[in-house]
């Protein structure tokens, strides 16, 4: 699961070099354009069963690929990460206990620290920026939601292929008028297939072969550990210093993302 955090904000980082090219709407689709080829050229899924469930679920993580990348072309990886995962603790927390609670007043609170101290939402595109971050966050809940329900199937990768194939052709019209008018070099088109392996085929495989034999205990601190992660490739990679506001934001939503997938193990029956 880390090795999936890691490759993803990689990949991030280098998309967002692709930026000063074409938009980061159009990087965001590229990247789901060359993932659905790679994966369709090793799966083959033609006889895949649920074509139209598969497609709803590409439709969900594509959403969340092109939101995402609108965000970081305003507002630091880390920092959109770390709004992002309010989506996923908002759902984690349904189920409306103390606990769960006590992780959506920690998101909030997050959420306040980063968009109101940890950056200025008067600095032009930022308030936008974070706008995207959070919407990334309702399709992450949405493709968790459909992503669950195709995790046990056995060729749940095939559907996966299918997904992203679906992605890409509906929201091509998004992005195909802008490459066509700035026409990228070779070099371009090498670096945007890196982005798509490191950021779409190596996480979401990952995610359908290996999570659903994670265990939750572990899930829940691995997934705690991500927004910092993304921070510090952010800081690595592209030099973005957060702020002492972005820290606390940081620290407080990992707190709720650990809270709020932590799910205790229920006590053995002694037999007496």
């Amino acid at each position: 699961m880390l090795l999936s955090g890691l490759s993803q904000y990689v990949g991030a980082s280098i998309a967002v070099g692709l930026f000063t090219i074409v938009s980061g709407l159009s990087v965001g689709w590229g990247r789901i354009a060359f993932a659905a080829i790679l994966l369709l050229l090793w799966r083959r899924p033609w006889s895949y069963p649920d074509k139209g469930k598969a497609v709803l679920f590409g439709l969900a993580l594509g959403g969340m690929n092109l939101l995402f990348y609108l965000s970081i072309a305003r507002i630091p990886l880390g920092t959109a990460v770390a709004l992002e995962f309010l989506g996923p603790v908002v759902l984690a927390a349904t189920a409306r206990t103390k606990r769960t609670t006590v992780a959506i007043l920690f998101a909030f609170l997050g959420v306040f620290l980063i968009s109101w101290i940890g950056l200025d939402p008067n600095e032009p595109g930022v308030a936008l920026g974070i706008g995207f971050a959070l919407a990334a966050g309702v399709a992450w809940a949405l493709y968790m939601t459909l992503g669950s329900r195709m995790a046990g199937k056995p060729n749940n990768v095939d559907g996966l292929a299918i997904g992203m194939a679906g992605a890409a052709l509906v929201y091509s019209p998004l992005a195909l008028g802008e490459f066509i008018e700035v026409k990228p070099d070779v070099a371009f088109w090498l670096t945007l297939a890196g982005v798509a392996v490191l950021s779409s085929v190596v996480p979401y495989v990952i995610d359908q072969l290996v999570l659903r034999d994670v265990p939750a205990t572990i899930f829940a601190i691995l997934n705690s550990i991500l927004p910092a992660m993304s921070m510090v490739v952010g800081l690595v990679m592209l030099q973005q210093v957060p702020t002492w506001g972005e820290v606390a934001g940081l620290v407080c939503v990992s707190i709720a993302v650990l809270i709020a997938t932590y799910r205790p193990k229920p006590p053995k029956l002694v037999e007496r």
